[in-house]
């Protein structure tokens, strides 16, 4: 049932499943559009905004490679890597995942991957200068590209893991074509990096691609939200304490779920699924992480008490060292009994 809308901005969150290039604000963007001459194909702010609406999966894909295809040189990258990090600051994230694609920018945009990753780290780290936000990195390739490109920019990026916060490995895709076993050298070699893993699985297919998923050793599992189809697969994850990483605005644009009101977040949690909220591409399902709270709250019924331990999950869940995830969950308790004391809600222990 609908409840009273609550704005969620100032709670204090995590945002683990974020990738950079879905997320880059319209304005920025069209500065990108400007600054390589090709306002013929967006002459306004309101043309890039209106190329962020799609009709389904496979016009998604196209306005994603659109958007990448403007990301043309090192300075671009730590451009957009720095505004995107601003919209999190905004929303009072203090800490966050974000993906790093190096599938379509090397396959089709040619770059460099250390560059790629040099430049975005660069962008993450003025953000943290100027306004705390702790940003770490995930290498990010997809199934379609195969086996042995993943297998190849493992191999590019493992020089950066002294000099970068590089902290996992990740890897979506279509889930219909390439199923996750053709990936298993893959993922052994993430796992040898020192690297920790999540992996998008069960989004649009069945059950079957958390399974196989599972097998690889994950940490986490991004989306994943077939598995509210077999109680046995709940169960398992679970007893194995493996997370979903669940973006449900992100579902109903792709057409995973079709209406939010479907969604099978409330039986995950009452499932006892360790799960966490982010919202995938923000900028091109206009989204946010705030949103995907105030969606699980107000279209989804999910209490407010319920919401804030899903906050503080978040923290407990990130790839982050010891030290800081106590700093941070001691931050988030603290900053979180003030925002129920201010809304008369008793802070769940």
């Amino acid at each position: 049932m609908p409840t009273v809308p609550i704005d969620f901005t100032s709670l204090p969150k995590t945002e683990l499943h974020m990738h950079l290039e879905g997320s880059i604000p319209v304005e920025a963007l069209f500065a990108l559009v400007k600054k390589h001459d090709r306002l013929d194909e967006a002459p306004t702010i309101e043309h890039v905004r209106k190329r962020y609406e799609f009709d389904d999966f496979s016009h998604f894909l196209e306005v994603y490679k659109w958007t990448v295809s403007f990301l043309k040189t090192a300075d671009d990258y730590e451009f957009v890597a720095y505004e995107v990090a601003k919209t999190l600051v905004a929303q009072n994230v203090l800490f966050a995942e974000i993906m790093v694609g190096l599938g379509n920018s090397v396959a089709i945009g040619k770059h460099d991957p250390v560059e790629i990753v040099r430049a975005a780290w660069r962008g993450f780290k003025a953000a943290e200068v100027q306004h705390g936000i702790k940003i770490r990195i995930q290498i990010a390739t997809g199934r379609d590209h195969g086996a042995e490109f993943s297998l190849a920019r493992l191999k590019d990026i493992e020089p950066l893991l002294n000099e970068v916060d590089i902290c996992a490995f990740n890897m979506g895709g279509s889930e219909h074509v390439h199923p996750l076993p053709q990936f298993k050298a893959v993922f052994k070699r993430a796992h040898d990096m020192g690297l920790r893993v999540s992996v998008h699985a069960g989004e649009v297919s069945g059950p079957q691609d958390i399974y196989d998923a599972l097998d690889l050793n994950p940490q986490r599992i991004g989306h994943g939200i077939r598995a509210a189809l077999d109680p046995t697969l709940m169960d398992e994850l679970k007893q194995r304490d493996i997370a979903l990483e669940v973006c449900p605005v992100s579902n109903e644009c792709t057409g995973a779920v079709n209406r939010l009101a479907d969604h099978p977040l409330p039986r995950l949690l009452a499932a006892g699924v360790p799960l966490t909220l982010s919202s995938d591409d923000p900028a091109m399902f206009h989204t946010s992480v705030t949103r995907e709270y105030e969606v699980a709250h107000e279209v989804l019924g999910v209490p407010t008490r319920k919401l804030i331990k899903v906050a503080r999950e978040g923290f407990k869940r990130g790839f982050m060292d010891e030290t800081l995830r106590t700093e941070l969950l001691a931050k988030f308790d603290s900053e979180a009994r003030k925002w129920c004391d201010t809304r008369r809600i008793t802070y769940p222990e």
